[in-house]
């Protein structure tokens, strides 16, 4: 199959770009590149890359050095922000995907750019981690790689979810990230592989725990403002279960109800509460999904609706987001009571979206706080 035109162009434009994408990159983050046996930068083959996605700018380093530039699976909110709409539907190889959802038309388009010799990148997680370990991977994706029987090559990210937190508000110093590339199943071996061997062999290949990596390298990262942004991700206190009590300044957590303090050091390791890390913190909340459902919580927050017609959006303005009896109520500029279990694909994007359907309508929040406690109480999925 032939390339298209728009693969022509946005082929030359990366080419032309890439130089000072090498030094924008260069300057977000230190970096180290493990290529394992049978992956190279020069290959011409098409290939499905599958990466765990750590930190944001992750999706630019994965396949910054590989001279053919593969088409990336990303969140459809990309192509209706104005920031980012015309860089992933003009400038790079980009495929839209709403997250939560079974898209064909991805597929379709993922099988379209391997025929058209492209390699296809995709981060099966759908999103980048919130608490540092490598999250719920959608199985679809194990059975794209076995109608596609091209070789599987893997990137596991390591260090740059504690460089640039999805959670944090303040900036570090000192970012790093490693790449670590592998040829994990050859094509040759798909063909005998099931879904279910294929999803293991990925899991296992994918998988990163950022405290554990932390725990051997040491790798400070200080900052002024390390602790600010938890209140969005941690909404159980550990030592006195009080819910949504939790708070931070700059570098200092602070539970309001028990009123037992702590801090963020410099290598991302709490102290002065029962977990140093958020994997085992956000374990121990899960716990708490009943009381989580029949509590209360607001927040201030911005009101679009995604115009899915113009890929567009449409800001409605201030509102106060809030959660009780089971019901989102929103007040201000737009006015609506919401039944929970009437809403479909609640989702999470960048640090604070949150985005669901309702009566034909997608609604967009741009929450102030307590994004997490928000996103489990519509679902208990991620």
């Amino acid at each position: 199959m032939k390339r298209r035109y728009i693969d022509k162009q946005q082929d030359l434009l990366m080419h032309v770009l890439r130089p000072l994408v090498y030094l924008w990159m260069r300057k977000d983050s230190k970096r180290k590149v493990v290529l394992g046996e049978g992956v190279s930068f020069r290959r011409k083959e098409p290939y499905i890359m599958l990466a765990n996605h750590t930190f944001m700018f992750d999706v630019i380093h994965v396949p910054l050095r590989f001279r053919t530039v593969p088409f990336i699976v990303a969140n459809q909110t990309l192509f209706k922000k104005k920031a980012t709409k015309f860089l992933v539907s003009q400038v790079a190889h980009v495929i839209s995907k709403q997250k939560g959802q079974s898209d064909t038309a991805t597929v379709r388009d993922l099988i379209s750019a391997v025929k058209r010799r492209y390699p296809i990148l995709i981060f099966p997680e759908g999103d980048t981690t919130f608490f540092g370990e490598t999250g719920y991977i959608e199985e679809s994706t194990m059975k794209l790689i076995k109608k596609l029987e091209i070789d599987v090559i893997t990137c596991n990210v390591r260090g740059g979810y504690l460089s640039k937190p999805r959670w944090a508000t303040g900036k570090r110093k000192n970012r790093y990230a490693e790449f670590h590339y592998e040829l994990t199943i050859p094509k040759e071996k798909v063909k005998e592989m099931s879904v279910d061997e294929i999803n293991e062999t990925i899991k296992k290949a994918l998988y990163h725990n950022a405290y554990d990596f932390q725990k051997e390298h040491m790798i400070a990262h200080p900052g002024k403002h390390l602790a600010e942004g938890l209140e969005d991700v941690l909404y159980v206190c550990p030592v006195c279960q009080a819910l949504h009590s939790i708070e931070t300044k700059g570098n200092q957590i602070h539970c309001n109800s028990c009123q037992t303090s702590g801090y963020m050091d410099p290598y991302g390791f709490i102290h002065g509460f029962t977990f140093d890390n958020l994997i085992e913190w956000n374990t121990y909340q899960r716990k708490f999904a009943v009381e989580l459902r029949h509590s209360s919580l607001t927040t201030d927050a911005t009101l679009f609706f995604v115009n899915e017609k113009t890929m567009a959006l449409d800001e409605i303005g201030k509102v106060r987001l809030t959660y009780q009896h089971q019901q989102f109520m929103i007040n201000g500029a737009y006015e609506q009571v919401i039944p929970t279990h009437e809403i479909s694909n609640p989702t999470l994007t960048m640090r604070r979206d949150f985005a669901f359907f309702y009566n034909d309508k997608n609604y967009l929040f741009k929450l102030e706080h307590k994004a997490i406690a928000f996103l489990r109480i519509a679902q208990d999925k991620y």
